[in-house]
């Protein structure tokens, strides 16, 4: 039920969007078919020793984070298997 009142909702807000006509408007002072051309591009600073430094920290805090995963999924593996072997339930 509540699905389908979702779906009679959203058919409504649809038909209402299609429905209502859009209007251009426009600053005052300015025609509607101006348009302002857009900035040129945005050059990134060069990093820093700050920033080299943070990377850096992430890095490792990275390889750190991938060594104990590879480490708990293998101690996991371990003990299945020894779970297994031992006839374990």
């Amino acid at each position: 039920m509540a699905r389908t009142v979702s779906k009679a909702l959203l058919a409504c807000v649809f038909a209402l969007l299609m429905l209502v006509p859009a209007q251009a408007t426009a600053a005052p002072g300015r025609p509607i078919g101006h348009v302002q051309a857009p900035p040129g591009p945005d050059i990134p600073k060069a990093p820093t020793v700050d920033d080299a430094a943070q990377s850096k920290d992430k890095l490792v805090i990275g390889v750190v984070a991938v060594v104990l995963l590879g480490i708990v999924i293998y101690g996991h593996r371990l003990r299945s298997k020894r779970k297994k072997a031992s006839g374990g339930s």
